[in-house]
């Protein structure tokens, strides 16, 4: 099989996400959600061997040492290939098989109003300070909604942007702004995401991005970060404001959640959950959103642990720029965007959904 010219082929094809090479497995690959077999023979370990040279791994399977990685028991790197930039993880599954799955990102950054991101939410990064946290399942945009985002503050302010990655996905230029980019693992920039974080602030940075919080120190640095006059902006894997402030908060101890509420309260900016929905003709995805902005009623809310009233706050916010995500989803259905079994499939709460959309 000419693996390379094979990949080159499904990479092509339109709304692709995510390649999968696995030994014993043909070619397998996501487009629009969809998981797809590729047409082709079984796939062997010199196959893949040959497409992870194509990426800078020369050596044996069995003694995997990914491009200044950890080891042989997998590791993460972005690497470009041909006109596509990849993030690529390799491992070992199925009883020792080697395994390589593959996600396409952006060669080139869409701007907000290309991809949906709204206003309200420009407005949010335009203040000097604060957390923005940016939620959403595996494969929704998270990490294209954050790079957007901070290339359009690298191109509109001066300042020292820091990213903390694990890997560097959408390597960015210098603009206005200073661009540092730090990569997370073994014999890379940094050991951990707190370890890189607690080094930015030494590091004179206006804008800090961590790809993801994973654990109570790294949030707790990202509070202290926002709370001393930096602008934070960072990922979590929840599909709701609430869902979101409850991890926030299950960082925690019980003796350390009354004060995780109030630095949380005082220090956010906003929560976008996103999901991304396929469209109606079939020509891609639409980018859904619940957007809760930060305010006095809100910080109340998050202070006194009065959760249940959130969803009641959001909606009643007027003009804010705040909206729950099956007001936006219905809004797609309504005008036709996307079909209404594709918005309750990615719906969290897809009876409240039904009802807006007068389904029995």
């Amino acid at each position: 099989m000419n693996i390379k010219r094979s990949l080159e082929h499904i990479l092509q094809i339109a709304f692709v996400s995510d390649v999968h090479l696995t030994v014993g497995e043909p070619v397998w690959f996501r487009a629009l959600g969809v998981m797809q077999r590729a047409s082709g023979d079984l796939l062997s370990e010199p196959d893949i061997m040959v497409m992870l040279r194509e990426f800078g791994i020369h050596s044996a399977p069995d003694k995997l040492a990914m491009p200044r990685g950890s080891g042989k028991d997998g590791d993460g790197f972005a690497v470009s290939f041909g006109d596509w930039r990849l993030r690529v993880d390799v491992v070992y599954a199925n009883g020792r098989r080697l395994s390589v799955v593959m996600r396409k990102l952006n060669r080139c950054l869409p701007v907000a109003e290309d991809i949906g991101l709204p206003k309200a939410l420009i407005q949010q990064i335009e203040r000097p300070t604060g957390l923005v946290l940016i939620t959403g399942a595996t494969g929704s945009g998270k990490s294209t909604t954050l790079a957007v985002l901070l290339e359009w503050l690298n191109q509109r302010r001066q300042g020292h942007i820091i990213t903390i990655e694990d890997p560097v996905e959408y390597p960015l230029a210098s603009g206005g702004c200073k661009v540092t980019s730090r990569e997370i693992g073994l014999e890379r920039d940094a050991s951990s995401f707190d370890a890189a974080l607690r080094s930015a602030m030494r590091e004179d940075p206006d804008i800090i991005m961590i790809g993801e919080i994973r654990d109570a120190e790294t949030m707790r640095s990202a509070f202290s970060a926002a709370e001393t006059g930096h602008l934070v902006l960072s990922t979590l894997h929840t599909n709701s404001a609430i869902k979101t402030i409850d991890r926030v908060l299950s960082f925690f101890s019980a003796d350390e959640k009354d004060w995780a509420r109030n630095i949380f309260a005082s220090v956010l900016n906003c929560v976008m959950s996103q999901v991304l929905v396929k469209r109606a003709d079939g020509l891609g995805r639409v980018l859904a959103y619940e957007l809760m902005i930060n305010s006095s009623a809100i910080a109340s809310i998050i202070r006194e642990n009065k959760l249940q009233t959130l969803m009641n706050a959001i909606g009643q916010s007027g003009d804010s720029g705040q909206v729950l995500m099956n007001v936006r989803l219905a809004e797609w259905v309504r005008t036709g965007q996307v079909l209404a079994e594709d918005a309750l499939a990615v719906a969290y709460d897809p009876n409240d959904l039904r009802s807006k959309l007068n389904l029995h």
